[in-house]
């Protein structure tokens, strides 16, 4: 059986009638890999989703930081996966400076949410992943501290997949994914705006926090990755900026798309 990517959420920030906010599937014959828990969770409430909750998988889930677009499909767990496991990974404090433990239990409870973590009727374990090389289900995990104002962490699945998202570009990244199959890199902005004096303030503050299509593009391209699939979309942005996104940044790397959500690719 073949590895399959998902992408259910390929938003950022608000959700949208057509895009989810960010949260990715990798589908392995003993695993299941959930990498954040934006609204696009929910889409594995749908039909042809279903499949991916078969029993006999362990289910991992990975968070990139705690902002609450990447967390809020936490609250969905009771009616997505009602009796499983979960084995939650969030970055561990040497990455983002505070216990992982001590935030997720400040997110999931009580006014905020009917109930808390450990009292959800899903068997939630929570092991925080540091910086390296870890093994998960037999795979090789690695992860990295990004360069994004609350920290987040980047995570390599083996030679299968890299999913970098909430970040400024960074050269380490193209380091980090080299050789991959795949990259999922957050796309912010095009990147024309740094050229134009009108525009030139987005790029400036977009790129404290965040990547361009190009930027993204670039590092694809030095990582020497297979495929490049842009996400957490601004959803400020219309459609046919979005196209120009992805033109601009296939000048640089051909072989990148933009998903719909719930698109899925073998890898």
């Amino acid at each position: 059986m073949p590895a399959i990517f998902s992408l259910l959420g390929s938003g950022g920030w608000i959700p949208t009638a057509r895009r989810e906010t960010t949260c990715a599937l990798l589908s392995l014959p003993e695993a299941l890999f959930i990498f954040d828990a934006g609204t696009g969770l929910s889409r594995l409430l749908e039909e042809k989703l279903r499949p991916e909750l078969r029993a006999g998988r362990e289910i991992h889930l990975f968070l990139s930081h705690y902002h609450l677009d990447h967390v809020a499909g936490l609250a969905y767990l009771p009616g997505i996966l009602k009796g499983r496991t979960v084995c939650l990974h969030p970055p561990a404090a040497e990455i983002t400076g505070a216990d992982p433990v001590e935030i997720l239990g400040a997110l999931v409870r009580k006014p905020f949410n009917p109930t808390s973590l450990a009292d959800m009727p899903v068997e939630i374990k929570i092991e925080p992943l540091g910086e390296g090389r870890h093994e998960i289900a037999g795979v090789e995990i690695q992860a990295r501290r990004q360069i994004h104002p609350d920290p987040s962490a980047a995570w390599r699945a083996a030679d299968l997949m890299v999913f970098a998202t909430d970040t400024a570009a960074d050269e380490e990244t193209a380091a980090f994914a080299r050789g991959a199959r795949l990259l999922v890199h957050e796309a912010w902005i095009d990147g024309k705006e740094e050229n134009d004096p009108a525009t030139e303030h987005i790029a400036r503050e977009a790129y404290i926090a965040h990547t361009s299509a190009r930027q993204a593009a670039a590092l694809a391209a030095k990582a020497e990755v297979g495929q490049l699939v842009l996400c957490h979309l601004s959803p400020l942005r219309s459609d046919a900026y979005h196209s120009q996104m992805l033109l601009a940044a296939q000048e640089s790397f051909p072989a990148t798309r933009i998903m719909e959500d719930g698109e899925a690719l073998e890898l």
